[in-house]
């Protein structure tokens, strides 16, 4: 799930079921019980139809430049959609990595350092699938290359296991990859990696590098993996820092290694840097971690869920391994089948990437929505609305969606996924549900089974709305909080 704050406000939701209607092209589109109109303007709800082709930079080179990268976001001319690529290079898609690679293979050597950082930093927010664990698997054992310098992160913290420790501990590996690697597997299910000296070289880099908040990563690193070499490691570090500010930073890992190491540095640190989480948790008892694997009881009561939501008609349940669902709810299982998307409506980015949320969304459905392609075109002021494009079957549909800062219109979203659910006659739909907090989570599926869910009180509508505004409700909340205690 994509998430910014893991506590909010407490809210209560409106019921509402996506539309059901069919009107015609350029016809309102129905939003369901308790949806929201975002604008005054009724046509600005609408979802248009023109006939019309898939534009031809959706078939162009990705950027070879690092300034070319740089202005992806505003270039609408010359290469294929920013997250358009992003969102296929992170699915696995084959055609999206021989892309990806021929774009590496022309970077200029100047370019080559702003350029593999940049594509780090795209993808690091991404979900990675099999298909882009296997694809990248493969780049790892390559010789260094600038592809391979650019996916190893993602690599690396997504697909990595022990078996691919030789591959990530390269020397000419990127060290956001080592560390990576290691923050991945801290407090994860499964046995940690072995230290490794090269991780020690990592955190000398991070740590007497220009970012502080790069330093303290690689500090908790070390500490958090529990074994002596790495405890030492991040002791001789730390002697060796000479900014007083650096150190006491890097000082703050010391409360997360074990047997009372570095605790007269971490002690003498805390009381120059007071408000410090780390330092005002002291003392307080850790949280209880919940079980990774559920227990026999909870097991076959997932198992009688899954049962149960496959007698309505959600097939792909049947498919799910119980061992890896996180709770018996009809939420997890669904999810877990690929029928529910779980999201934070706050984005915490400007654009907000509408268009990788309806390519989530419009995966929950498939194979209904095989094939259409998803566009956000971002307003150019921070004031205007955005328009929502579906390239489908010769035919372009456009809506508008609100500009509500960094977070999503999840209206417009559905209204657009909706109308082309209609247009090829699916029988599928869509369903907000009811979380309580600033997230979403919709469910996608056949629509005798939702509404046989709902029949059974197994799902609880939402209203998309309520949750963006008890989240900026609380923004609010938190602003005034921040202004009382610094006295403005």
């Amino acid at each position: 799930m994509r998430s910014n704050l893991s506590w909010w406000l407490a809210l209560l939701a409106t019921p509402g079921l996506s539309s059901c209607g069919e009107p015609p092209a350029g016809a309102p589109a129905a939003d369901g019980t308790g949806a929201r109109v975002a604008f005054a303007d009724p046509a600005a709800s609408r979802v248009s139809v023109e006939r019309g082709p898939l534009p031809p930079r959706y078939a162009a080179a990705l950027p070879s430049t690092a300034a070319d990268l740089q202005g992806w976001w505003e270039d609408r001319g010359r290469f294929p959609p920013i997250m358009h690529a992003s969102d296929g290079i992170a699915s696995g898609d084959a055609g999206w990595i021989a892309r990806l690679r021929r774009s590496a293979d022309e970077v200029p050597a100047a370019d080559v350092a702003a350029w593999t950082a940049q594509w780090q930093q795209q993808l690091r927010y991404g979900e990675a699938t099999p298909a882009f664990c296997t694809a990248t698997r493969a780049i790892a054992g390559e010789v260094d290359s600038t592809l391979r310098r650019a996916l190893m992160p993602s690599f690396a913290e997504r697909c990595a296991g022990p078996a691919d420790s030789a591959a990530v501990l390269r020397a000419d590996t990127p060290d956001a990859a080592v560390l990576a690697y290691y923050d991945s597997h801290n407090g994860g299910i499964g046995p940690r990696p072995l230290f490794s000296p090269r991780l020690e070289r990592t955190a000398r880099a991070a740590m007497m590098g220009e970012d502080e908040t790069i330093a303290r990563e690689a500090a908790f690193v070390l500490a958090e993996l529990h074994q002596p070499e790495a405890t030492a490691a991040l002791e001789r570090l730390h002697a060796q820092i000479r900014d007083p500010q650096r150190a006491d930073e890097v000082a703050m890992a010391f409360a997360r290694t074990d047997q009372g190491s570095g605790q007269p540095q971490l002690q003498a640190a805390c009381a120059r840097r007071v408000d410090d989480p780390i330092c005002t948790g002291l003392g307080k008892p850790p949280t209880p971690k919940e079980a990774a694997t559920p227990k026999p009881a909870a097991l076959a009561q997932v198992r009688a869920r899954i049962d149960q939501l496959q007698a309505l008609g959600f097939v792909r349940v049947g498919e799910v391994d119980p061992t890896q669902v996180e709770g018996a709810d009809t939420e997890a299982v669904l999810q877990a089948a690929g029928y529910a998307h779980w999201f934070d409506v706050e984005t915490g980015q400007f654009p907000n990437a509408h268009d990788s949320l309806l390519r989530e969304l419009a995966a929950l459905v498939r194979p209904s929505l095989s094939g259409v392609v998803f566009e956000e075109i971002a307003p150019e002021d921070d004031e205007g609305p955005y328009q929502l494009v579906a390239y489908a079957d010769g035919m372009i549909y456009r809506t508008r969606a609100e500009n509500q800062g960094d977070w999503y219109d999840v209206d417009a979203v559905l209204r657009l996924l909706d109308a082309l659910l209609r247009a090829r006659k699916s029988q599928d739909r869509y369903l907000a549900l009811d979380t309580g907090d600033h997230t979403l989570i919709v469910v996608g599926g056949p629509r005798a089974a939702i509404d046989a869910a709902l029949r059974q009180k197994l799902l609880t509508p939402g209203d998309p709305a309520e949750a963006e505004r008890a989240g900026k409700a609380f923004e609010t909340q938190v602003l005034q909080q921040l202004r009382s205690k610094s006295g403005d």
